[in-house]
């Protein structure tokens, strides 16, 4: 992985606001980003997959098909304690329509629970592939608690009902700055990169 065109690393997802977050933490490492449109790739991969590690394979080896350049994708999702891990891999998923139908659908399943009970952590894979093999996989949790209402203007998904443990802010208050801080992309790209530094 040392010569230069293996500085460029292919997002392989359409999520503006990941493709954003997954930029931010790698431009500033010395990777130059692309999105699959910019290459001009268009494909669908299907997430049904048990777990998050096997979405994320599934993800980066596909497109990892359809260039040379070294591919990286992620599964993440929410995962509330006291529903026993849902929606976990279920999170985009959970309700139709935009991230607001899915933060509802949530905080209606969540209706009535007291703030002892709502703790909840997100959860994220990265997996990065190249030419149909897989390099390097690492993952990231954030651990905090829902609230039952939306704060806060930035992020996507869920972003406005979680605070992370040890702070007052949702997510989506903090910004992405200050997100891609703590994040659960940022320790799962991190791991995965020190993975890939050791090959």
């Amino acid at each position: 992985m040392s010569d230069k065109a293996a500085r460029r690393i292919l997002l392989a997802t359409t999520n503006q606001g990941k493709a954003a977050e997954f930029g931010a933490l790698l431009n500033g490492r010395g990777w130059e980003t692309l999105r699959p449109d910019r290459v001009g790739i268009e494909l669908e991969v299907a997430e049904d997959g048990e777990t998050f590690a096997e979405n994320s394979a599934r993800k980066a080896l596909a497109y990892s098909e359809c260039t040379d350049l070294p591919v990286l994708a992620d599964d993440s999702g929410l995962e509330v304690d006291a529903l026993y891990g849902e929606p976990g891999v279920r999170s985009a998923r959970l309700a139709q329509g935009i991230d607001r139908d899915r933060t509802e659908a949530l905080l209606s399943l969540m209706h009535g629970m007291p703030a002892a009970l709502r703790a909840a952590q997100f959860r994220s894979v990265v997996t990065i592939a190249r030419r149909g093999m897989v390099l390097a996989v690492g993952e990231g949790v954030l651990r905090g608690t829902i609230l039952s209402s939306p704060r806060g203007e930035s992020g996507f998904g869920y972003d406005p009902v979680f605070v992370p443990d040890g702070r007052e802010l949702t997510l989506a208050q903090l910004g992405m700055s200050a997100k891609n801080l703590i994040s659960h992309r940022r320790a799962a790209v991190l791991a995965a990169l020190d993975e890939l530094g050791r090959r």
